[in-house]
C-alpha cells in the first residue's frame, strides 16, 4: 500500500492487543542493540501519530470495528533488514458508546522505505 513516499505494510500482533487499560512497554536496553527496541523520543511527531492512526484504521477495516484513534502515548522502534518496526501504545475510543472509556491498545506497524525510481528530468 503506497502512502506518499512511504510503503506501509501492516503487521500486528493479533491485530490490536487490548491491554486492559495498562500500557506495557518493554524496558529500553542500554545503548542500541541491532534488532533491539529503542524508545521513540518525540512521541508527538506527526509521522508517529500518523502510523498510530493508520494502525487503528487498518484494524477497523480488518475486524469490522469502529475504534476512534485518539493518540499514540508511547512507542519504540526496531531496525530490521532496511525497514523499521514501530511498536506503538495507542489510546482509542469505541465510537458507538455515548461516554466511551479510553482504551489502550498496542500495535506493531512494519514500514519499509524503498527507492522505486530515480532519473533525470528532461526539459
Amino acid at each position: 500500500m503506497a502512502l506518499g513516499q512511504y510503503h506501509l505494510f501492516f503487521v500486528m500482533s493479533a491485530a490490536l492487543l487490548l491491554l486492559n487499560g495498562v500500557s506495557v512497554a518493554a524496558a529500553a536496553p542500554e545503548g542500541e542493540i541491532p534488532g533491539g527496541w529503542t524508545p521513540i523520543k518525540n512521541i508527538s511527531d506527526r509521522h508517529v501519530q500518523y502510523l498510530g492512526e493508520y494502525a487503528v484504521t487498518a484494524h477497523n477495516e480488518e475486524k469490522g470495528t469502529s475504534l476512534k484513534f485518539e493518540k499514540v502515548i508511547s512507542g519504540e522502534t526496531q531496525l530490521v533488514s532496511g525497514a523499521v518496526n514501530y511498536r506503538l501504545d495507542i489510546e482509542a475510543l469505541e465510537d458507538d458508546i455515548v461516554k466511551p472509556p479510553m482504551n489502550k491498545y498496542q500495535a506493531v506497524v512494519y514500514e519499509k522505505i524503498e527507492l522505486v525510481s530515480f532519473k533525470p528530468l528532461l526539459d
